[in-house]
Order: C-alpha cells, then sequence, then structure tokens
C-alpha cells in the first residue's frame, strides 16, 4: 500500500536525522507514461482485450525514493495505473531494504535487495534469482528479494553466495522461492567471464556461464547460456477435455519440462559519430512453439464464434479469451528470437529503431523511439508496431500498435 511505502520512508528518514548526516545520500525519481494504443479487430482475442487491460488510452506512474546511510539501503514506490473510464489504482512497495557491512576484508547483505547477474540486451539467462522484461515500456522499478549474501573480491574477481527467500520452500512464484546461489566473476584481460549455479526446489539445478568481450575500439561480443534441471511456461490450452471449446473453471497455467536450456549471442558495434548498432538472437525455453501459437489462435476463433450464440453466456466466452491472453504475458513469446537495435546520440537527444522477429513463426515487433536526456529530466517518445504472418504470434496479439511518451524527473 502507498501509506505503507510512505511510513517506511518516514521512519527511514527519521533515523537518518538522528545519525550523522555526512554521509546520506538520498535520490527522488519521478515519471509518468501515457500511451494510447490501437486495436487489432482481426485477433480472435480482441473482444476480451478490454477484460486483460489492452486497448484505448492508458498511463502508468512511479515515484522513487531511495535512501543510502552508511550500510543501509532503502527503495520505496508509489505507483499508479489509469484507464480511460475507471478509477486511478494507487500502490505502495518497499522494493529493497537491506543492510550491508565489510568484516575481515568479507562483505556482507542481509535484507531484501534485486540480484541481477549476467551480460545481454533482450535476455540475460543467468538472472537466475529474479528476471525482468527486457523489451517492456515503461517497466515499474524491480522489487527485491529477501536474501543473505556473503562476497569475497580480489582486485580481478569476485565471488558472491546467496541466499534468497531463507525457509520459505517452493513458493507460488519462481522469483519467491527458497533458493541457494553461487555467481563467481573473472576479468581476463578485455574479457569478462561470469559463472553462475543456483538450486531450488523448483527448477532443481539450474548452472551457467557468459562472456563479454571487446575486441579494439568498436566491437564487443557477448554470449550467455544456462542448463536448467526442471522448467516451467505457461500451458497453451489447444484443446480441452471432451473436445469443449470452453472451459468451465480456469485452465492450468503452466506446464513442467525437462532438461531446458536458454541461450543468448549478440554484439555491439560503435562505428563512431555517436552510432551503435546490438544485434541479438536467442533462445528462451518459456516461449512457445509456432505449432502452439497457431492451435492457440485456433481455439480462440472458435470460442470468438460463439459469441452471440444464445445458449452460451458471453461472460464464459470472455473469460476464457481473456485466460488465454496470458500466453503475452512473458518476456519470449517464441522461443527462437532474432533483434536488432540501431541508435544514434547527439548532444542530449538520442534517437532508436529495433526490430524483434520471430523466424519459427514469421512474426514482428518494431520500436521507433527517440529520448532527450536533460540535466534533471528524460523525455521519451515512440511507437511500437505488432505484425507478422497470418497466425504468427504478434500477429494475434490484440494491439497493433501504441503509441507512448514518457517523462521522468530525478532529485
Amino acid at each position: 500500500m502507498v501509506r505503507t511505502a510512505a511510513a517506511a520512508a518516514l521512519a527511514l528518514l527519521g533515523s537518518a536525522r538522528a545519525l550523522d548526516l555526512s554521509d546520506l545520500d538520498l535520490a527522488v525519481r519521478i515519471w509518468t507514461a501515457p500511451e494510447a494504443s490501437r486495436s487489432n479487430q482481426d485477433s480472435p482475442f480482441a473482444p476480451a482485450a478490454r477484460l486483460a487491460g489492452l486497448g484505448g488510452e492508458r498511463g502508468r506512474g512511479e515515484a522513487d525514493l531511495r535512501v543510502r546511510h552508511g550500510g543501509l539501503g532503502a527503495e520505496m514506490s508509489a505507483r499508479s495505473t489509469a484507464r480511460r473510464g475507471e478509477e486511478l489504482r494507487t500502490s505502495g512497495l518497499v522494493n529493497e531494504l537491506f543492510y550491508e557491512a565489510d568484516l575481515l576484508g568479507q562483505h556482507f547483505t542481509i535484507g531484501k535487495k534485486v540480484a541481477s547477474w549476467d551480460v545481454g540486451f533482450g535476455l540475460r539467462p543467468l538472472d537466475v534469482v529474479q528476471q525482468a522484461d527486457r523489451r517492456a515500456l515503461h517497466p515499474f522499478a524491480l522489487e527485491g528479494v529477501p536474501l543473505v549474501t556473503w562476497e569475497l573480491f580480489g582486485e580481478s574477481w569476485a565471488v558472491t553466495l546467496l541466499y534468497a527467500n531463507p525457509l520459505r520452500g517452493r513458493a507460488p512464484a519462481p522469483r519467491d522461492d527458497e533458493s541457494v546461489a553461487l555467481h563467481y566473476y573473472q576479468r581476463l584481460g578485455s574479457a569478462d567471464l561470469h559463472a553462475v549455479g543456483r538450486y531450488s526446489r523448483r527448477t532443481r539445478l539450474q548452472a551457467g556461464a557468459s562472456t563479454a568481450v571487446v575486441l579494439g575500439d568498436a566491437l564487443e561480443l557477448h554470449a550467455s547460456s544456462r542448463y536448467q534441471r526442471h522448467g516451467e511456461r505457461f500451458a497453451m490450452p489447444a484443446s480441452l477435455a471432451g473436445g469443449a471449446p470452453l472451459a468451465a473453471s480456469e485452465p492450468r497455467a503452466t506446464t513442467a519440462s525437462a532438461d531446458v536450456l536458454a541461450a543468448l549471442l549478440g554484439f555491439t558495434l560503435t562505428p563512431g559519430l555517436g552510432l551503435s548498432v546490438v544485434g541479438e538472437a536467442w533462445l528462451d525455453p518459456a516461449g512457445g512453439t509456432a505449432g502452439e501459437w497457431s492451435a492457440l489462435g485456433a481455439l480462440a476463433e472458435r470460442q470468438r464464434a460463439l459469441l452471440g450464440d444464445p445458449a452460451v453466456p458471453s461472460a464464459a466466452v470472455l473469460a476464457n479469451l481473456a485466460w488465454e491472453l496470458r500466453a503475452f504475458d512473458r518476456p519470449s513469446l517464441l522461443r527462437e528470437n532474432l533483434f536488432l537495435r540501431v541508435s544514434w546520440k547527439k548532444d542530449r537527444f538520442e534517437p532508436t529503431a529495433d526490430v524483434l522477429y520471430t523466424p519459427a513463426d514469421g512474426g514482428f515487433v518494431a520500436t521507433a523511439a527517440v529520448a532527450y536526456q536533460g540535466e534533471r529530466t528524460r523525455l521519451d517518445g515512440g511507437l511500437r508496431l505488432f505484425g507478422g504472418r497470418a497466425g504468427s504470434a504478434y500477429r494475434l496479439f490484440p494491439e497493433s500498435a501504441i503509441l507512448y511518451a514518457a517523462l521522468q524527473v530525478f532529485f
């Protein structure tokens, strides 16, 4: 709740006032991001788009407060979401609240903190403790996980042992699972090397490695891979019990898989004059196959055809379509992905253009944007388009375009 976050912030500031304020580090970020979308009426999911929060005019905003004082750190957020014709929704969250200290040449942290590792732009396979949608428009600040860490540093290496969500066991969401993770970093010439291992009841063993190598002044190469003993992904309800087109209750949300591999290979080219080109190809086992998306689209078509049938309640049809729209709520809709991004930085302006292509079904997402970075402000605006071959995942999305803007203010 907003009151909870505000109370935590006031209590932390009150404690800081009672202490020596010479090393108090306080930062505030406020942002707002309105959007307008164009619906895709050819999508069989279009009738249920509003139930899933898609379509029409909408906006999001967040106020973040970060405080550092000695070994104490905290970040609180007040968030809001709005849609045309609906009441404003607000919430508050303590994203981070931790204490860290050095003892006998070792570093210890306890509390709630964001834990992100690995290289990569569109996907980071070694972010095994918590993952974020790397290409989401205007994401809220990451929420940390309860943890205890021990770290040891050398001149060109570091080791981190992390115990996340102590005594929680298997939780409803993967990020909340109790787990133990080990991260090793090594700087070797112009290369950064990472190795990660993690164990939890849900995934069992996870292990992987990554590297980023700088070749000359203009080229960087990066690669990452992760093996996972047990995996989970969205269960495509391509067929329902008895052949009926509608489910009487919410279908199973996930399906299990074994011995899965995530991998990424990419480059960053900076030829000069402010130009930058990023290219990546990745395999995400949480994505679906072209056949699964085709079957899901066919099922949605059968369900939409039932609208207007007096023998079938419309509410049941819309509920089924809304359940199935959750298939779009993940970073990679398909397992195989190709990504290209071009940017040009000139003074305070940076126009960008990128495209994500899914070769298995011929779908794509294309984005053109421009950003202005001021001293204490940042302005962004752009257009994102969804399309591809008929039946492709992005062509099934109930929105065909999103026009967006964002304003950030820093204190």
